[in-house]
């Protein structure tokens, strides 16, 4: 999936470098299933009223988001947050994750 709009978010509490993304089509298991193939953990729970989804890259950068939303809210770990920024957006192009 390639996100139509990528955000920086300010005044995160969280870190200094958290973005949303956002996508033309909501997000579904097939989202869920590639991050999965990505991650070096990832978990969805769908026992609640808003499943969500949440995983861990090997760099540590985080990502979540919600079934059936059109964002993600990505953290990208601080000491190397362009870096990352730049390998996750490779992994979300076409054939990007493979």
């Amino acid at each position: 999936m390639i996100p139509i709009e990528c955000k920086k978010l300010e005044d995160c509490f969280i870190s200094r470098s958290a973005y949303h993304y956002r996508f033309e089509e909501k997000l579904g298991d097939a989202f869920v299933d590639w991050l999965e193939g990505v991650s070096s953990a990832c978990s969805c729970r769908r026992d609640f009223p808003r499943p969500f989804f949440n995983a861990a890259l090997p760099d540590g950068t985080q990502v979540k988001g919600v079934l059936g939303d059109t964002v993600i809210k990505v953290v990208y770990p601080d000491g190397s947050a362009e870096e990352s920024k730049t390998n996750f957006e490779t992994l979300l192009m076409p054939g990007g994750g493979q």
